[in-house]
């Protein structure tokens, strides 16, 4: 799944390296196998995004550059589409410098974890992509994946949970967002039955079925 693109410059590229390998930040010297890709773009779907960069040795600086074809952004969206699981959203751009090629996949952090590649959920421990244990996977998991949810309605899921309601005012205020979207977003969680709706005008306030 493609999302917006994202033009790096090479300055981009070095101010990256300044900041090193870690949680959002993997560097490769050449485009590894598809286990390897799948693996690390599960990853940060399942932290909170990251890029990907073939081509450099981040160890010492080195621009070695890698070897593609032109049909290197599909290449990248099949591994992705047979291996990620659910589908993940991202970006690949080319980069060239002195003649170079330098490929960067930036990923999104997911609205639907836990991600997984043959059936494994991976995760970012400091400066590698690694399985996950059981309760780690637990920990990720959300409990409103599968139901189309953008991330204002996945955090008012998360605020019903801490706080037993939310209102209008409430969701607007969060996100910076008009009374007619909030109120749009926030029915749509009612139309699949995941919150109840009581009161009624200003005072309608959404809570979780169980509350009523």
């Amino acid at each position: 799944m493609w999302y917006l693109i994202i033009t790096m410059t090479w300055q981009d590229i070095i101010d990256l390296l300044g900041q090193g390998e870690g949680q959002s930040l993997e560097f490769e010297k050449q485009i590894p196998s598809p286990e390897d890709i799948a693996r690390d773009m599960v990853a940060f779907a399942n932290a909170d995004g990251g890029k990907i960069v073939y081509g450099i040795d981040d160890k010492n600086g080195h621009l070695l550059g890698v070897s593609v074809g032109d049909d290197y952004k599909n290449v990248i969206k099949t591994i992705a589409e047979d291996r990620c699981h659910p589908k993940v959203t991202f970006d690949v751009e080319l980069n060239v410098h002195s003649g170079k090629k330098i490929v960067i996949i930036t990923v999104q952090e997911g609205d639907e974890k836990p991600y997984k590649s043959d059936d494994i959920a991976f995760i970012r421990d400091a400066a590698a992509s690694r399985p996950a244990k059981e309760e780690e996977e637990k920990q990720i998991t959300n409990p409103w994946s599968g139901y189309g949810l953008n991330k204002r309605q996945l955090r008012a899921m998360q605020m019903i949970t801490e706080h037993g309601k939310i209102v209008n005012r409430e969701y607007r205020e969060a996100f910076n967002i008009s009374h007619k979207t909030a109120h749009i977003e926030l029915t749509m969680l009612s139309d699949k039955k995941l919150v109840l709706t009581q009161g009624s005008g200003r005072s309608t306030c959404y809570v979780f079925p169980s509350q009523e």
